[in-house]
């Protein structure tokens, strides 16, 4: 089959490794399409052994022990429990107790053919294009809408997304359409733009003044200069989500900050079983995911779109493999 290979240095090109063969259980699906996520960056950049693809959707070969077909429709998640245990059960495999796991069993999911946990596999709303699904059942809408679940903001209500990144843009286009002002601030003029059409009010660059403080800041570049700005900028009351990953220290005073403003900081990483009837309701009304992508091509023209990405000239990329 064909995947896809991380050189480093932002160099990619498409080779033939050996067709993936499922272990007992586990399912094999043909992909369609699968989408680059902001945190493949690092690989990108870095080089891998592979890819780190992790957003992808396609058609099920062998459905293991799972409850689909040959020949069914899926998108996958890129994380799953140990299906037992009291968490899992609840559809909430991200907090589970031994602990949440890559669904990946053949590698990244730029490629034709995965295997992967077969609880990893997510029926797609009838009709929905392999394409879209990859977005659908990713990072691009499971992390933005989980994040809506955890922290809800109402109709008008002023909302500041930091970092317009895949993930960050999921947060403009969700809180958008439920109704929120969003104010979104992002260093890239393409980024900017692509938000202004994804449903933001407003935006500018690191610095800009973006008038009175709101209840809601969604901080997802992961920076902790930013993140200290989040906590800065919040109304006293307010919440902090902090949805860009960050493993770095940042400095914070709880009394002045938590304590004497009462702000809440809390998080969203990915989204579980609990969180995908929500997901559903979202395409239901006609949520327009597809406007996140700006790059859709066949697999063979991938690294002229993986330049764009890194250039910060990109919202969502699609690699089509059929």
């Amino acid at each position: 089959m064909r995947a896809l290979r991380n050189h480093g240095q932002g160099r990619v090109s498409l080779v033939e490794v050996r067709d993936p063969v499922p272990g007992p259980g586990d399912a094999l699906v043909r992909i369609e399409a699968s989408a680059v996520c902001g945190s493949e960056r690092g690989a990108l950049i870095e080089g891998v052994d592979g890819n780190t693809g992790h957003e992808a959707a396609g058609i099920v070969v062998e459905p293991g022990a799972s409850r689909f077909r040959a020949g069914d429709r899926v998108g996958l998640s890129a994380v799953v429990g140990c299906g037992e245990c009291d968490r899992c059960t609840a559809g909430q495999e991200l907090h589970c107790r031994r602990g949440p796991r890559s669904a990946a069993k053949s590698g990244g999911w730029h490629a034709e053919l995965a295997v992967v946990s077969a609880s990893a596999l997510r029926e797609l709303p009838f009709g929905m294009d392999t394409g879209v699904g990859a977005l659908f059942t990713g990072d691009a809408l499971g992390v933005p809408s989980r994040g809506f679940g955890r922290v809800r903001s109402e109709p008008a209500e002023r909302v500041l997304v930091i970092g317009l990144g895949p993930v960050g843009l999921g947060h403009v286009l969700v809180r958008a359409f439920e109704g929120a002002e969003v104010v979104a601030i992002e260093p890239a003029e393409f980024r900017r733009d692509l938000a202004l059409k994804l449903g933001a009010r407003a935006v500018g660059a690191p610095g800009d003044d973006i008038g009175h403080r709101p209840r809601l800041v969604i901080e997802c570049s992961g920076r902790p200069e930013s993140i200290a700005y989040a906590l800065d900028v919040v109304d006293n009351g307010g919440v902090v989500l902090q949805s860009g990953e960050c493993h770095s220290d940042v400095p914070i005073n709880p009394s002045k900050t938590f304590i004497r403003r009462e702000i809440t900081y809390t998080g969203a990483w990915y989204y579980a079983t609990e969180d995908y009837p929500a997901m559903c309701a979202l395409h239901e009304r006609g949520l327009p995911l597809a406007h996140m992508c700006t790059h859709d091509v066949d697999a063979a023209h991938a690294q002229d779109a993986i330049t764009d990405f890194l250039g910060q000239q990109a919202g969502k990329v699609l690699l089509r493999w059929t």
